[in-house]
């Protein structure tokens, strides 16, 4: 046989979501002794340094990442892959339950952003230049910085809303129509909408 001592890889995504616990590292001890208690039971491997794979049903918002949410924590979706150590003999517990992947843990690998804080200046009515830059830098809004921008953009347009140069409709129509161009939902638009207007 040859290369009897290679080892199997499993794509990960279509069938279950991992979460790669290495425990030789201390930050991913701490965060196991943290959370123990409230993983939900589901498929674990151990792996061969003495780590866990815990696998859950799929889901889209986890990515595959390393060291998000600490060190020594790496996540695996679509696109990824893992060892598949029960080939080798190594421990399997639960091995008939997929559980979805807990909301905090979502949550952690995908934080909220954090509003873009720029310099203002005391205006008491907005001008439409200022409106047309505001609504640019939405419309230059790279994957990563759209719901920074959005927010930040609402915000501006709330001024303008409270010095009465826009209406509150005519606000919301402009960040629809721009958000739009850099693929945001109007669901996602409308909500930060209201927070930025009230801002």
């Amino acid at each position: 046989m040859r290369c009897p001592d290679a080892l199997i890889g499993v794509p990960t995504g279509p069938h279950f979501v991992v979460v790669d616990l290495d425990l030789q590292h201390e930050d991913a001890q701490r965060w196991l002794d943290k959370y123990r208690n409230v993983i939900p039971l589901t498929r674990t491997h151990t792996t061969r340094s003495g780590g866990k794979h815990l696998l859950f049903a799929p889901n889209d918002k986890v990515k595959c990442t390393a060291g998000k949410i600490c060190k020594g924590l790496d996540t695996r979706g679509h696109g990824g892959y893992i060892i598949w150590w029960p080939a080798c003999g190594l421990e399997v517990l639960h091995g008939s339950v997929l559980a979805p992947v807990p909301g905090w843990i979502i949550a952690a690998l995908n934080p909220e952003p954090k509003p873009i804080i720029a310099p203002r200046t005391c205006v008491s009515a907005p001008s439409s230049t200022s409106l047309r830059g505001a609504l640019g830098v939405l419309a230059r809004a790279k994957e990563g910085e759209r719901n920074h921008a959005l927010f930040w953009t609402a915000c501006r347009m709330g001024e303008a809303i409270a010095a009465g140069t826009i209406s509150e409709q005519q606000g919301l129509e402009m960040l629809i129509a721009t958000g739009r161009q850099v693929g945001l939902s109007d669901h996602e638009i409308r909500a930060t909408a209201r927070s930025g207007f009230r801002r």
